[in-house]
Protein backbone atom coordinates (compact mmCIF):
# COMPACT_ATOMS: atom_id res chain seq x y z
CA UNK A 1 0.00 0.00 0.00
CA UNK A 2 1.65 3.50 -0.80
CA UNK A 3 1.85 6.21 1.25
CA UNK A 4 -1.14 7.97 -0.76
CA UNK A 5 -3.60 5.08 -0.50
CA UNK A 6 -2.85 4.64 4.29
CA UNK A 7 -3.39 8.49 4.11
CA UNK A 8 -6.79 8.24 2.10
CA UNK A 9 -7.61 4.91 4.50
CA UNK A 10 -6.76 7.46 7.15
CA UNK A 11 -9.65 9.91 5.79
CA UNK A 12 -11.63 7.39 5.54
CA UNK A 13 -11.70 6.36 9.23
CA UNK A 14 -12.15 9.98 10.47
CA UNK A 15 -14.99 11.30 8.01
CA UNK A 16 -16.80 7.90 9.00
CA UNK A 17 -15.49 7.86 12.70
CA UNK A 18 -17.12 11.01 13.04
CA UNK A 19 -20.51 10.44 11.20
CA UNK A 20 -21.24 7.53 12.56
CA UNK A 21 -19.98 8.93 15.93
CA UNK A 22 -18.17 5.59 16.03
CA UNK A 23 -14.66 7.71 17.59
CA UNK A 24 -13.62 10.00 19.49
CA UNK A 25 -12.28 13.55 19.25
CA UNK A 26 -8.84 12.92 19.91
CA UNK A 27 -8.46 9.71 17.89
CA UNK A 28 -9.44 11.84 15.02
CA UNK A 29 -7.10 13.83 15.83
CA UNK A 30 -3.67 11.53 15.92
CA UNK A 31 -5.26 10.17 12.27
CA UNK A 32 -5.03 13.56 11.05
CA UNK A 33 -2.15 13.82 12.33
CA UNK A 34 -0.56 10.87 10.66
CA UNK A 35 -2.81 11.97 6.85
CA UNK A 36 -0.39 14.77 7.71
CA UNK A 37 3.03 13.02 8.11
CA UNK A 38 2.08 10.79 4.99
CA UNK A 39 1.28 13.58 2.43
CA UNK A 40 4.44 15.41 4.28
CA UNK A 41 2.16 18.90 4.89
CA UNK A 42 4.56 20.50 6.89
CA UNK A 43 2.17 22.92 8.21
CA UNK A 44 -0.33 20.36 9.07
CA UNK A 45 1.74 18.96 10.86
CA UNK A 46 2.98 21.89 12.95
CA UNK A 47 -0.69 22.61 13.75
CA UNK A 48 -1.80 19.09 14.33
CA UNK A 49 1.25 18.63 16.96
CA UNK A 50 0.19 21.40 19.23
CA UNK A 51 -3.45 20.21 19.00
CA UNK A 52 -2.34 17.14 20.72
CA UNK A 53 0.80 18.09 22.97
CA UNK A 54 -0.33 21.59 23.79
CA UNK A 55 0.47 24.74 22.31
CA UNK A 56 4.34 26.32 23.04
CA UNK A 57 4.67 29.00 25.65
CA UNK A 58 7.33 31.65 25.63
CA UNK A 59 9.34 32.42 28.69
CA UNK A 60 6.75 34.71 29.88
CA UNK A 61 4.04 31.94 30.39
CA UNK A 62 2.17 33.27 27.30
CA UNK A 63 1.56 31.04 23.74
CA UNK A 64 3.99 31.65 21.58
CA UNK A 65 2.92 34.31 19.00
CA UNK A 66 3.39 32.27 16.01
CA UNK A 67 1.18 29.26 17.92
CA UNK A 68 -1.22 31.77 19.32
CA UNK A 69 -1.51 32.51 15.05
CA UNK A 70 -1.80 29.06 14.41
CA UNK A 71 -4.52 28.36 16.92
CA UNK A 72 -6.47 31.20 16.08
CA UNK A 73 -6.65 30.54 12.17
CA UNK A 74 -7.47 26.86 13.28
CA UNK A 75 -10.81 27.29 14.99
CA UNK A 76 -9.69 28.08 18.65
CA UNK A 77 -9.98 31.89 18.40
CA UNK A 78 -12.92 33.88 20.06
CA UNK A 79 -14.00 37.49 20.72
CA UNK A 80 -14.84 38.26 24.32
CA UNK A 81 -15.42 42.21 25.28
CA UNK A 82 -13.64 43.76 21.75
CA UNK A 83 -10.45 41.23 22.91
CA UNK A 84 -9.20 38.21 20.50
CA UNK A 85 -8.75 35.48 22.46
CA UNK A 86 -8.08 31.30 21.85
CA UNK A 87 -8.86 28.58 24.45
CA UNK A 88 -5.99 26.31 25.31
CA UNK A 89 -7.87 23.28 26.13
CA UNK A 90 -6.68 19.83 24.31
CA UNK A 91 -9.24 17.42 22.32
CA UNK A 92 -8.04 14.59 25.05
CA UNK A 93 -8.55 16.91 28.16
CA UNK A 94 -12.21 18.12 26.86
CA UNK A 95 -13.45 14.74 26.51
CA UNK A 96 -12.19 14.05 30.42
CA UNK A 97 -13.62 16.99 31.58
CA UNK A 98 -17.10 16.32 30.24
CA UNK A 99 -16.90 13.07 31.52
CA UNK A 100 -16.15 13.91 34.80
CA UNK A 101 -18.48 17.04 34.54
CA UNK A 102 -21.49 14.71 33.95
CA UNK A 103 -20.55 12.37 36.57
CA UNK A 104 -20.19 14.97 38.76
CA UNK A 105 -24.01 16.40 38.45
CA UNK A 106 -25.57 12.98 39.22
CA UNK A 107 -24.14 14.11 42.59
CA UNK A 108 -25.98 16.79 43.13
CA UNK A 109 -29.41 15.71 44.37
CA UNK A 110 -32.15 15.78 46.87
CA UNK A 111 -33.04 12.58 46.66
CA UNK A 112 -33.68 11.18 49.40
CA UNK A 113 -32.31 13.64 51.67
CA UNK A 114 -35.05 14.65 54.88
CA UNK A 115 -34.75 17.52 57.10
CA UNK A 116 -37.08 18.17 60.36
CA UNK A 117 -37.13 20.57 63.23
CA UNK A 118 -38.13 23.93 63.13
CA UNK A 119 -36.59 25.34 60.26
CA UNK A 120 -36.98 21.90 58.43
CA UNK A 121 -38.35 24.39 55.34
CA UNK A 122 -35.99 27.17 55.00
CA UNK A 123 -33.08 23.82 55.65
CA UNK A 124 -34.55 22.33 51.90
CA UNK A 125 -35.37 25.38 50.33
CA UNK A 126 -31.49 26.46 50.69
CA UNK A 127 -30.38 23.11 50.03
CA UNK A 128 -32.71 22.90 46.90
CA UNK A 129 -30.87 26.25 46.15
CA UNK A 130 -27.42 25.11 46.72
CA UNK A 131 -28.07 22.07 44.47
CA UNK A 132 -29.54 24.00 41.59
CA UNK A 133 -27.30 26.89 41.49
CA UNK A 134 -24.45 23.97 41.17
CA UNK A 135 -26.31 22.14 38.71
CA UNK A 136 -26.76 24.86 36.35
CA UNK A 137 -23.28 26.06 36.54
CA UNK A 138 -21.79 22.33 35.95
CA UNK A 139 -24.35 22.56 32.63
CA UNK A 140 -23.03 26.05 32.02
CA UNK A 141 -19.43 24.32 31.73
CA UNK A 142 -20.46 21.33 29.67
CA UNK A 143 -22.14 23.11 27.29
CA UNK A 144 -19.31 25.34 26.95
CA UNK A 145 -17.13 22.35 26.88
CA UNK A 146 -18.89 20.48 24.23
CA UNK A 147 -19.24 23.41 22.03
CA UNK A 148 -14.90 23.77 21.94
CA UNK A 149 -14.90 19.98 21.16
CA UNK A 150 -17.54 20.70 18.33
CA UNK A 151 -15.32 23.36 17.06
CA UNK A 152 -12.10 20.61 17.09
CA UNK A 153 -13.81 17.70 15.79
CA UNK A 154 -15.09 20.15 12.37
CA UNK A 155 -11.64 21.23 12.46
CA UNK A 156 -10.36 17.70 12.27
CA UNK A 157 -13.30 16.58 9.75
CA UNK A 158 -12.47 19.51 7.59
CA UNK A 159 -8.85 18.15 7.31
CA UNK A 160 -9.43 14.99 6.16
CA UNK A 161 -12.30 16.17 4.14
CA UNK A 162 -10.05 18.34 2.35
CA UNK A 163 -7.06 15.84 2.39
CA UNK A 164 -9.53 13.16 0.77
CA UNK A 165 -10.47 15.09 -2.25
CA UNK A 166 -6.79 16.57 -3.28
CA UNK A 167 -5.90 12.67 -2.95
CA UNK A 168 -8.48 11.80 -5.01
CA UNK A 169 -8.36 14.33 -7.87
CA UNK A 170 -4.65 13.38 -7.55
CA UNK A 171 -5.08 9.92 -8.34
CA UNK A 172 -6.98 10.68 -10.70
CA UNK A 173 -4.97 13.49 -12.21
CA UNK A 174 -1.93 11.01 -12.19
CA UNK A 175 -4.23 7.82 -14.20
CA UNK A 176 -5.10 10.55 -16.80
CA UNK A 177 -1.29 11.57 -17.34
CA UNK A 178 -0.02 7.99 -17.12
CA UNK A 179 -2.52 7.37 -20.14
CA UNK A 180 -1.27 10.15 -21.85
CA UNK A 181 1.91 10.24 -20.99
CA UNK A 182 2.12 6.01 -22.47
CA UNK A 183 0.75 7.82 -25.59
CA UNK A 184 3.40 10.85 -26.14
CA UNK A 185 6.13 8.36 -25.21
CA UNK A 186 5.88 6.65 -28.99
CA UNK A 187 6.23 10.07 -30.83
CA UNK A 188 9.08 10.36 -28.42
CA UNK A 189 10.62 7.53 -29.47
CA UNK A 190 10.97 9.04 -33.42
CA UNK A 191 13.09 11.98 -32.14
CA UNK A 192 16.44 11.74 -32.78
CA UNK A 193 18.94 10.68 -30.25
CA UNK A 194 20.05 14.43 -29.65
CA UNK A 195 16.69 16.13 -28.70
CA UNK A 196 15.69 13.12 -26.45
CA UNK A 197 18.77 13.50 -24.27
CA UNK A 198 17.87 16.93 -23.54
CA UNK A 199 14.43 15.47 -22.19
CA UNK A 200 16.89 13.21 -19.67
CA UNK A 201 19.04 16.84 -18.88
CA UNK A 202 15.63 18.66 -17.80
CA UNK A 203 15.19 15.64 -15.69
CA UNK A 204 18.37 15.77 -14.17
CA UNK A 205 18.28 19.42 -13.33
CA UNK A 206 15.22 19.24 -11.73
CA UNK A 207 15.92 16.96 -9.22
CA UNK A 208 18.17 19.30 -7.57
CA UNK A 209 17.50 22.32 -4.87
CA UNK A 210 20.03 24.28 -6.95
CA UNK A 211 17.58 27.82 -8.43
CA UNK A 212 20.95 27.99 -11.29
CA UNK A 213 20.14 24.55 -12.75
CA UNK A 214 16.14 25.69 -12.90
CA UNK A 215 17.04 28.63 -15.28
CA UNK A 216 19.21 26.38 -17.23
CA UNK A 217 16.30 23.35 -17.29
CA UNK A 218 14.35 26.42 -18.98
CA UNK A 219 17.01 27.19 -21.39
CA UNK A 220 17.14 23.33 -21.89
CA UNK A 221 13.38 23.36 -22.33
CA UNK A 222 13.21 26.09 -25.32
CA UNK A 223 16.38 23.87 -27.14
CA UNK A 224 14.19 21.11 -27.31
CA UNK A 225 11.16 22.64 -28.88
CA UNK A 226 14.36 24.45 -31.44
CA UNK A 227 15.84 21.16 -32.27
CA UNK A 228 12.03 19.63 -32.59
CA UNK A 229 10.93 22.15 -34.59
CA UNK A 230 14.15 21.92 -36.70
CA UNK A 231 13.44 17.97 -36.88
CA UNK A 232 9.87 18.39 -37.83
CA UNK A 233 10.27 21.29 -40.17
CA UNK A 234 13.36 19.31 -42.69
CA UNK A 235 10.92 16.01 -42.18
CA UNK A 236 7.95 17.45 -43.84
CA UNK A 237 9.34 20.67 -45.82
CA UNK A 238 12.24 18.16 -46.98
CA UNK A 239 12.98 20.34 -49.95
CA UNK A 240 11.79 23.79 -48.66
CA UNK A 241 14.57 26.98 -49.54
CA UNK A 242 12.56 29.88 -49.07
CA UNK A 243 13.45 31.99 -46.19
CA UNK A 244 9.41 32.95 -45.28
CA UNK A 245 6.49 30.65 -45.59
CA UNK A 246 3.01 31.39 -46.66
CA UNK A 247 0.32 30.48 -43.79
CA UNK A 248 -2.80 29.73 -44.81
CA UNK A 249 -4.41 32.83 -43.71
CA UNK A 250 -1.84 34.66 -46.10
CA UNK A 251 0.60 35.82 -43.59
CA UNK A 252 4.27 35.93 -44.36
CA UNK A 253 6.55 34.65 -41.31
CA UNK A 254 10.08 34.20 -41.77
CA UNK A 255 11.71 30.52 -40.74
CA UNK A 256 14.95 31.06 -41.33
CA UNK A 257 17.75 30.72 -38.67
CA UNK A 258 17.12 31.30 -35.16
CA UNK A 259 12.75 31.77 -35.82
CA UNK A 260 12.12 27.97 -34.70
CA UNK A 261 8.79 29.33 -33.38
CA UNK A 262 7.60 30.28 -36.99
CA UNK A 263 8.70 26.87 -38.24
CA UNK A 264 6.85 24.72 -35.44
CA UNK A 265 3.63 26.93 -36.39
CA UNK A 266 4.52 25.75 -40.19
CA UNK A 267 4.63 22.37 -39.36
CA UNK A 268 1.84 22.38 -36.80
CA UNK A 269 0.09 24.16 -39.88
CA UNK A 270 0.85 21.53 -41.96
CA UNK A 271 0.09 18.30 -39.75
CA UNK A 272 -3.54 20.13 -38.43
CA UNK A 273 -6.87 19.03 -40.86
CA UNK A 274 -8.32 22.79 -39.96
CA UNK A 275 -10.06 20.93 -37.02
CA UNK A 276 -11.33 23.51 -33.91
CA UNK A 277 -10.34 20.85 -31.91
CA UNK A 278 -6.63 20.47 -33.27
CA UNK A 279 -6.21 24.80 -33.16
CA UNK A 280 -5.81 24.71 -29.67
CA UNK A 281 -2.39 23.17 -29.89
CA UNK A 282 -0.43 26.00 -31.65
CA UNK A 283 -2.18 28.57 -29.10
CA UNK A 284 -0.83 26.50 -26.10
CA UNK A 285 2.24 26.57 -27.50
CA UNK A 286 2.76 30.33 -28.29
CA UNK A 287 1.85 30.87 -25.20
CA UNK A 288 4.59 28.57 -23.57
CA UNK A 289 7.06 29.56 -25.55
CA UNK A 290 6.54 33.06 -25.06
CA UNK A 291 6.04 32.72 -21.21
CA UNK A 292 9.59 30.97 -21.33
CA UNK A 293 11.12 33.90 -23.37
CA UNK A 294 9.14 36.48 -20.64
CA UNK A 295 10.83 34.84 -17.92
CA UNK A 296 14.20 34.49 -19.06
CA UNK A 297 14.56 38.34 -20.39
CA UNK A 298 13.41 39.22 -16.83
CA UNK A 299 16.57 37.21 -15.52
CA UNK A 300 18.69 38.52 -17.75
CA UNK A 301 17.23 42.11 -17.41
CA UNK A 302 17.86 41.35 -13.20
CA UNK A 303 14.18 41.97 -12.44
CA UNK A 304 13.94 38.67 -11.47
CA UNK A 305 16.82 36.78 -10.34
CA UNK A 306 15.70 33.76 -9.27
CA UNK A 307 13.83 30.84 -11.22
CA UNK A 308 11.87 29.34 -8.70
CA UNK A 309 11.39 25.50 -8.67
CA UNK A 310 7.41 26.00 -9.31
CA UNK A 311 8.39 27.84 -12.56
CA UNK A 312 10.89 25.35 -13.63
CA UNK A 313 8.47 22.41 -12.92
CA UNK A 314 5.85 23.72 -14.67
CA UNK A 315 7.52 24.55 -17.71
CA UNK A 316 8.65 21.24 -17.81
CA UNK A 317 5.14 19.82 -17.68
CA UNK A 318 4.01 22.31 -20.33
CA UNK A 319 6.89 20.98 -22.28
CA UNK A 320 6.19 17.68 -22.33
CA UNK A 321 2.56 18.27 -22.70
CA UNK A 322 3.07 20.89 -26.05
CA UNK A 323 5.54 18.39 -27.73
CA UNK A 324 3.28 15.38 -27.07
CA UNK A 325 0.16 17.52 -28.61
CA UNK A 326 2.83 17.96 -31.71
CA UNK A 327 4.14 14.44 -31.68
CA UNK A 328 0.80 13.41 -31.54
CA UNK A 329 -0.92 15.30 -34.57
CA UNK A 330 1.20 13.23 -36.81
Amino acid sequence: MTKNEKALEACEKVLDGIEDDAISTSSALLLCLKIARLTKDVNAIEWLQYEYGGYPRANDGHIESAAWEVAYKNGRGYIEEGKKLIFLELAAELEEKIKAEQNAINNFTTQGVSVSGEHAWVAMNNLTGTVANSTNAILSRITLDQHRLSILKSQYYNYALKKQIEISFGNVAEDIFSQYREKVDNGFSTLSKDTLLKLQAIEDKINTDNPELYSQALTTCRRLFSNTADELFNKYFPDYREKTYKTISGKEIDVSGEHYKNRLSAVIEKLENKSASKSIVGTHISYLLDWIDELMDLQSKGVHNDITKQDAMRCIIQTYICLGDILNLQ
